[in-house]
């Protein structure tokens, strides 16, 4: 009964109680606590399909880890002056084998140069598996909508439910939003 309690009091995963059964019936359950405790890539992770995830500001550990969870690019839309930034970002990474970029994407101002630029990057990223974030997953996340629906021809419906998962989209970042699409012919009131 205690084993049930620490599982729902934490929240660590839902599980139901036949859940529960099976994993003690397959095997101890202290190692699946610790890596589900563990688990988090960072702030507002969103998993967008087995290639592409967004992010927030990793922490040290978690950049260093990267390679193990499969990651093998990183792109942080944030300058590196943000708060939160890690300093050594790059070296962490670039450490493990994971390709490094870094589109400094001012919050006041995003362009269709950053978003060009973002575009060419994941476009020669063949099937790497990319993180993309930011400080807080909200360039990432707009970045990563506009670029699947120019580019992956993604309904723009679809994946801008992976935006509201963070944020709804407000002032310059509609205004840069609106302008990708129109530049690229899709018609969306959506922003």
């Amino acid at each position: 009964m205690r084993l049930t309690s620490v599982l729902l009091e934490t929240a660590i995963i839902p599980l139901s109680m036949k859940q529960i059964a099976l994993l003690l019936l397959i095997g101890p359950i202290t190692p699946f606590l610790n890596i589900a405790q563990g688990d988090e890539l960072a702030v507002n992770h969103i998993v967008i399909n087995d290639r592409l995830h967004t992010s927030g500001q990793p922490e040290s550990a978690q950049l260093s880890g990267l390679a193990e969870r499969g990651f093998e690019m990183v792109i942080n839309l944030a300058p590196p002056t943000t708060q939160g930034a890690i300093a050594t970002e790059g070296q962490l990474v670039a450490e493990d084998g994971i390709v490094y970029v870094n589109i400094p994407v001012d919050w006041r101002n995003p362009t269709y140069a950053d978003f060009a630029l973002f575009s060419g990057v994941l476009n020669q990223s063949g099937d790497r598996q990319v993180l993309i974030h930011c400080q807080v997953n909200k360039r990432a996340s707009m970045f990563t909508f506009l670029y699947q629906v120019v580019h992956e021809h993604v309904p723009v419906e679809t994946a801008f439910e992976f935006v509201k998962q963070v944020w709804v989209p407000e002032d310059q970042w509609v205004v840069f939003g609106n302008m990708v699409l129109e530049r690229h012919h899709i018609d969306s009131e959506i922003l």
